[in-house]
């Protein structure tokens, strides 16, 4: 037995502990907003494209815009978010369990707006190249990456990194200070 008892850790008060929460939650912002283009990226590579024809008129027709093309495409997209929520909320738990509601800020501001920029970038993966074919008046049938319809899948990613985070909060409530 030491007669010297180890000194008792405690988590920082006041400003020092409301700092650190600022800087977790900045950085868990910054990189859930920052994986939004990379989604983007791959929910426009996973996801089906719309086949587009430019006529002799210059107007650019979609050629399956009754097809479920629209529909694939936002189930991919939700997919695609549904893993990087999961992911966002993992990482939320690692760096800050004990900043909660800052995490979840952040989570769900991140998220949304993570999901948004995936929406964009996306979409617009593709679209210069029919924008000049329809200017130039170039016949010819192109493939399109579609809008998202559903714009309620944004919710995805946020509603699905809080639940990753939540349900890793509840299956270690003894480390939460």
């Amino acid at each position: 037995m030491s007669l010297l008892a180890e000194p008792e850790v405690t988590a920082p008060s006041g400003p020092a502990r409301w700092r650190q929460d600022a800087v977790v939650g900045f950085f868990l912002l910054t990189l859930t907003v920052l994986l939004g283009p990379p989604a983007g990226l791959l929910w426009s590579a996973l996801a089906p494209h719309a086949h587009v024809s430019i006529g002799a008129s210059g107007v650019p027709i979609v050629d399956d815009g009754g097809t479920e093309v629209f529909v694939a495409a936002d189930g991919w997209f939700l997919a695609v978010c549904l893993v990087a929520g999961l992911l966002t909320g993992i990482v939320g738990w690692l760096a800050g369990r004990r900043s909660g509601p800052v995490t979840v800020a952040a989570l769900t501001v991140g998220g949304l707006l993570a999901a948004l920029v995936a929406a964009k970038v996306g979409m617009r993966l593709g679209q210069d190249q029919l924008r000049t074919a329809a200017q130039a008046g170039t016949l010819g049938r192109y493939g399109a990456n579609v809008a998202l319809q559903a714009k309620v899948i944004i919710l995805v990613w946020p509603i699905a990194g809080l639940g990753a985070f939540l349900a890793l909060m509840l299956s270690r409530v003894e480390e939460i200070d």
